[in-house]
């Protein structure tokens, strides 16, 4: 789950090179790895940078439930952001970086959440399912797919209102929205691929 940073000159993505897995930045062309979290849990992941590239949102399994974290690019302490007993995951920032996205399911089944990036309340973002969120470029828009395994991606205005479905097929972990558009694999070649 690896994510350029906005600026393309590092790499984050998870590892478990050092025995449990955990988050690491290298650069673009994959020199100079460093391990930036030590929380020695059963899995940390989904790595995504904050616009001015200076922190880091990943998801963990480190205290028994999947939570949000964050983290200095550089290394050093973790901040949880979530604490709830429900199972949070796929976190992404906010263009102005002042949310962190995420999809939880805290209200009983799988919606998109966001909190404000140095900590407080979440608040509910979508209401028919959620799974793996992504603020437009211009801020006015999120982008989400509805479950692990549904091929569609969704969008609801950021002040909340409709949502919409934009296209099919969009598997999650398989798309970004990178300046004006959405950038997504097209399966639906031949199935027998030499």
């Amino acid at each position: 789950s690896p994510e350029v940073s906005q600026d393309e000159r590092k790499i984050a993505f998870a590892s478990d090179r050092a025995g449990f897995s955990e988050i690491w930045v290298c650069d673009r062309d994959g020199a100079n790895p460093v391990q930036v979290t030590s929380l020695n849990g059963n899995f940390s992941g989904t790595p995504r940078w904050s616009p001015d590239g200076k922190r880091i949102v990943f998801d963990s399994l480190s205290k028994g439930n999947r939570d949000i974290y964050v983290v200095n690019a550089d290394g050093g302490p973790v901040r949880r952001l979530t604490t709830d007993a429900s199972q949070e995951w796929r976190p992404s920032y906010s263009g102005d970086g002042r949310w962190i996205y995420f999809g939880s399911d805290r209200s009983g089944d799988p919606q998109i959440w966001k909190v404000p990036s140095d900590g407080g309340a979440a608040v509910q973002v979508t209401k028919q399912g959620g799974y793996e969120a992504f603020e437009s470029a211009g801020g006015k828009v999120v982008y989400y797919t509805k479950a692990r395994n549904k091929r569609e991606l969704w969008s609801v205005p950021v002040a909340g209102g409709e949502e919409t479905e934009v296209l099919r097929p969009a598997w999650t972990g398989f798309w970004a929205v990178r300046g004006n558009g959405i950038l997504f694999p097209d399966f639906s070649g031949p199935a027998n691929l030499p």
